[in-house]
């Protein structure tokens, strides 16, 4: 009886097997081969444009995958592997004894077909997703446009593609503000503490808002976008500005946030999304600041080091650094506090052997071996020793204000507040060849 089921099942027309759901396809289809002027069609399903936002890229892929498996259970079409040309160029550099001629033509058969597939006005909704197919004839001659269809989807915590997240958000933000002509750009913060990831969001944002900014639209019409960074650690103020925010959960996923601000009204924000911080090259750890800077420094040991003669130091014991070049240097050091404060140590203005630059092999101790005063460990507290060291030194605008911050032979070093301690960091840290080393001094 189960032989005669199946045979009987064999024998059904394959339009008859499909599923159901491939039925909605045929009204479809029809308008395809119409537009085509043939019956049996070879489509290429090309998949959701990239700048949406309704779906994960992972989702992305699954429902052009769902769509053509959809497309095939009807049996009247044979799938171009254009949304695969990736795969095809693999298989060329990875193929041998294959010409470039022939490698070449199986890459442009990948792109022919009767008709290119389009998945547009994608929605989604719990774990479904509606969308449109629209098939555009090879000479764009004719296209047709199916009725809604439904595909299920993995749902949870999609992990949105970033830069289509930003690219939306500048698009939502253009339509809200077309006559907008700056745009001041805040640096992103990190929930928590400070992130690399978050300056890395930072300027995915300047990307997305230079396309927009260099787009044909603008450029036809005259509509100038000036597009500004905010200084680190300076209040962000303008007409028009970008605020967003980075943050990790419990289980390390990655969040952003991003919104526009006209005159304090809220413009395009696009609401707390999931991201991939793998492609960023970014630490998405949010730390406290002085564990911050000494993660970032750009440390060479074989080059420079710092350490504390004792750690902690205890109350009323005498405070010293060591530090250690291994190729000559001209070396510039302060003290940073954890409120991102900051005072200037070396050099001391006034006092040549203490601008002198460090030779190869030579070590030194500061604050005795520059000549100064014995610095004793009082109350308790934490702050980081840091010192860039520079081959023939600073370009003179960066020395100049460096200089203007640090203690003279009569007067004490200037307190750095949080926007000249990050703008100066990040100005040497730009530096080339600048090398760091960093010590923690720690008094109990």
């Amino acid at each position: 009886m189960r032989r005669l089921i199946l045979a009987a099942l064999l024998l059904l027309p394959a339009a008859a097997r499909a599923d159901p759901t491939t039925a909605t396809l045929a009204p479809f289809l029809d308008a395809v081969a119409a537009c085509a002027g043939r019956p049996d069609l070879t489509l290429a399903v090309i998949g959701v444009e990239p700048g949406q936002t309704a779906l994960s890229r992972e989702q992305a892929e699954e429902v052009r995958l769902a769509v053509e498996s959809r497309l095939q259970a009807t049996g009247r079409v044979r799938l171009a592997a254009s949304a695969d040309v990736v795969r095809i160029k693999a298989l060329r550099e990875g193929t041998t004894g294959l010409s470039g001629a022939e490698a070449e033509a199986q890459i442009r058969a990948a792109f022919s077909g009767d008709a290119s597939v389009f998945l547009v006005e994608p929605r989604r909704a719990g774990e479904t997703a509606a969308l449109r197919l629209q098939a555009i004839t090879r000479a764009a001659a004719c296209k047709a446009t199916s009725e809604p269809l439904t595909v299920p989807i993995r749902v949870g915590a999609a992990v949105a593609d970033l830069d289509a997240v930003m690219e939306g958000a500048v698009k939502a933000f253009a339509a809200a503000a077309p006559n907008a002509k700056a745009v001041e750009v805040c640096p992103f913060v990190a929930e928590g503490g400070h992130s690399t990831c978050a300056g890395a969001l930072t300027d995915r944002l300047l990307i997305a808002l230079d396309a927009e900014a260099r787009s044909a639209n603008r450029i036809l019409k005259g509509a100038r976008l000036d597009v500004r960074r905010s200084p680190p650690g300076t209040a962000c103020t303008g007409p028009v500005t970008a605020q967003g925010r980075f943050l990790t959960d419990q289980s390390r996923q990655s969040w952003m946030e991003l919104e526009f601000q006209r005159d304090g009204a809220v413009l395009a924000p696009t609401g707390r999304r999931r991201i991939g911080v793998e492609g960023l090259g970014c630490d998405p750890t949010p730390r406290p600041f002085l564990d911050h800077l000494a993660a970032t420094a750009r440390t060479d040991a074989g080059r420079l080091t710092v350490a504390a003669t004792a750690t902690p130091f205890s109350a009323g014991q005498r405070l010293e650094m060591r530090i250690e070049a291994r190729t000559q240097q001209t070396l510039y050091c302060w003290v940073v506090a954890p409120d991102e404060t900051a005072f200037v140590a070396l050099p001391v203005r006034g006092n040549p052997a203490s601008a002198a630059p460090l030779k190869a092999g030579e070590a030194k101790r500061y604050p005795r071996s520059y000549g100064l005063d014995e610095i004793v460990a009082g109350e308790s507290f934490e702050n980081l020793f840091a010192c860039f060291g520079v081959e023939g030194g600073l370009p003179p605008d960066l020395a100049e204000r460096w200089l203007a911050a640090a203690p003279g032979k009569d007067g004490e070093a200037r307190l750095l507040q949080p926007s000249d301690t990050l703008d100066l960091l990040e100005k040497i840290r730009a530096t080339p060849g600048v090398t760091e080393a960093t010590a923690r001094i720690v008094v109990r």
